[in-house]
């Protein structure tokens, strides 16, 4: 029996230690990585388009322009697909996510300059070319490079995890990790 209870706590502290490691590495997923990669399709004409992005409650904003081919195959709330994967020499390195779900245009809200602080403490090289008035002027983005805020919120989020060789793909949801 006490054999029993000792091998219980050594398999739940090592399910910890794995649950624990997986989070930190979705964390440092989600803040260091830069770009998402939109795969999107209109009259089976497939589209795929890298953007710079945030992710704030479970959702991931970026800017562009409301005539890019992304944001027009997009329209009417059809399900896309985006990913995000962190930079690897090695196979068993690959660690990411593979997403489906809809975009919004996000309008000037209070929402919006949250996001924009976020952006620029992202993307720094930002501030140090436009200066103070990225934040200054709420209409920035608009006026200089034509683009709007979205958000893509995912409905399904499949982690792949190359460096797990008994489950490399399971489906998370973001809301219980954080």
């Amino acid at each position: 029996m006490l054999y029993t209870i000792q091998l219980l706590k050594l398999l739940w502290l090592k399910w910890y230690k794995m649950k624990k490691e997986i989070k930190e590495k979705i964390q440092h997923l989600i803040n260091e990585t830069r770009v998402m990669t939109f795969a999107v399709s209109n009259s089976d004409i497939p589209w795929s388009s890298p953007v710079y992005f945030v992710f704030h409650s479970n959702a991931f904003y970026f800017f562009s322009n409301k005539s890019s081919k992304h944001i027009k195959y997009a329209e009417n709330k059809k399900n896309i697909a985006a990913s995000i994967f962190q930079d690897s020499d090695k196979m068993d390195q690959i660690f990411g996510f593979q997403m489906t779900g809809k975009l919004e245009m996000i309008s000037q809200s209070p929402l919006y300059l949250l996001i924009v602080k976020k952006y620029i403490a992202k993307f720094n090289f930002l501030k140090q070319i436009f200066g103070s008035q990225l934040i200054d002027n709420k209409y920035f983005f608009l006026e200089k490079f034509k683009s709007h805020l979205f958000c893509f919120y995912p409905d399904q989020i499949f982690l792949s995890d190359n460096s797990n060789r008994d489950h490399n793909s399971s489906a998370i949801d973001l809301n219980k990790l954080f």
